[in-house]
């Protein structure tokens, strides 16, 4: 849904606490990728999450829509508004423990036509490669739509640099607001001449705050960061994908990991550690 900007928050093994413990589904797992229409609403914590909640203990949500109509997930009609606000059947899910592994099942197998889809492959583009990504992970994301137990796509954080943006921008002439991209992490890199910072990082771990994170590889973009995103007046920007292609190839942010939970504030320091 609705992303927001937060000046402080805790670092645990699933990504920032409280992050994601919601999902939409309809026979599986939905995300701003299929139903576009999810970047129209908001959500907010009616108290405060803890990191270890699953089931019936994940604090509950209200969620608001820009036709001034909200649900709270305790309410009895949640998934029925929530399906008129989407125009497809879906209800709200409370993220599960690990072992609940069909609460995580794909209904069905990816076929290459919906990995297209899902990236908007574009003409002439050979399929991105995945081969810094551990086989045992792809090998799980191939059954489950997510790491069972959590609700993130394949890693728990995303971490983007303004160098990144910055040379997306000079390249494409486009608009390259961070919103549009959704890291977790934005470090402020101020290298003039630097471009695509983070992935010298790759194999290091850094240290932000209390917390230490290990970057794993480089995130491969979808279309998201080409959709609109109506609470934050971003409109569509259909050329975005081509351009991600033709000037980082696709690659744009890194895939970290929590080596070390701490908590983290806007303005703390980033470390490069050695590598391990």
């Amino acid at each position: 849904m609705g992303g927001e900007r937060i000046a402080e928050t805790t670092l645990v093994t699933g990504g920032l606490a409280g992050d994601r413990h919601w999902a939409v589904k309809e026979r599986q797992i939905r995300t701003g990728k299929q139903w576009p229409a999810l970047l129209k609403l908001r959500a907010r914590y009616l108290r405060e999450p803890r990191a270890e909640d699953h089931g019936e203990q994940v604090a509950p949500v209200e969620i608001s829509s820009p036709d001034g109509s909200s649900c709270r997930s305790d309410e009895s009609r949640i998934d029925a508004w929530l399906s008129a606000q989407l125009q497809k059947s879906a209800r709200l899910a409370a993220r599960q423990p690990a072992s609940a592994r069909a609460h995580y099942l794909r209904a069905s197998a990816m076929t290459d036509a919906e990995i297209n889809a899902e990236i908007e492959l574009q003409p002439g583009e050979v399929m991105p490669s995945y081969d810094d990504i551990p086989t045992d992970l792809l090998t799980l994301l191939g059954t489950y739509c997510t790491p069972p137990g959590f609700y993130y796509d394949a890693y728990p954080l995303h971490l983007l640099s303004t160098n990144s943006l910055r040379f997306l921008a000079e390249h494409s002439g486009l608009d390259t607001d961070v919103r549009r991209f959704r890291p977790n992490l934005l470090v402020q890199t101020d290298q003039a001449s630097a471009a695509l910072t983070e992935f010298d990082w790759i194999g290091h771990d850094l240290a932000v705050g209390e917390a230490v994170l290990r970057v794993e590889s480089h995130t491969i973009r979808c279309t998201m960061p080409s959709r609109a995103q109506p609470l934050f007046g971003l409109e569509e920007q259909k050329p975005m994908t081509r351009a991600i292609v033709d000037h980082v190839k696709r690659e744009l942010g890194v895939n970290v990991r929590v080596v070390k939970a701490g908590h983290v504030r806007e303005g703390d320091a980033v470390t490069l550690l050695e590598a391990k």
